[in-house]
């Protein structure tokens, strides 16, 4: 790596750490300020000069075969996607997380993040399908089983509000004989 290279690559890594920082004192709007900046230095920078022919199909990709720069990307957007889940930014959160899997698709705290973001945003058959992979490693995690009662809460809003809707429609207008 050039001597620009470790530079941008030192100073990302700062930007990273100070996002940290904030983040521990709960303030995400600069922790999140701070990751991007982050990934602004490290998003050009590749160990991999080879990278281009990396398989681009997730199922392809091999744990093993993920430099450290991918891990450091995948890391800085699944921190992201942590710091919209607490400011309340679901869309964001997603579209986070999914950039994290995307340069590391073996981030199991993104694909976490992805599942809390898709139930908060109500699509919870996609959410519960990655909670289910998630649970083949760690079935006893207290966190999997929170999740599965948000899901829960979220199918029976959708079913209240589906009966509130219906309600009654097969009732009315009734054809006397």
């Amino acid at each position: 790596m050039s001597t620009e290279s470790e530079e941008k690559r030192a100073k990302g890594l700062e930007f990273k750490n100070v996002g940290n920082q904030h983040f521990k004192a709960s303030e995400f709007q600069q922790a999140l300020k701070q990751y991007y900046y982050a990934l602004l230095h490290l998003r050009g920078l590749n160990d991999n000069p080879l990278a281009l022919s990396k398989a681009k199909d997730p199922e392809d990709i091999k744990e093993e075969d993920l430099t450290e720069h991918d891990k450091e990307i995948s890391n800085l957007y699944s921190n992201m996607a942590l710091c919209q889940m607490r400011l309340g930014k679901y869309d964001r959160v997603v579209n986070n997380a999914n950039q994290a899997l995307k340069s590391n698709p073996f981030n199991k705290k993104a694909k976490f993040k992805l599942a809390q973001g898709l139930i908060r945003e109500g699509s919870v058959i996609k959410a519960a399908k990655i909670l289910d992979e998630l649970e083949k490693d760690n079935p006893n995690d207290p966190a999997f089983a929170a999740e599965r009662r948000n899901i829960a809460v979220k199918d029976k809003e959708a079913e209240a509000k589906q009966r509130k809707d219906l309600g009654g429609m097969f009732s009315r207008g009734t054809i006397e004989k």
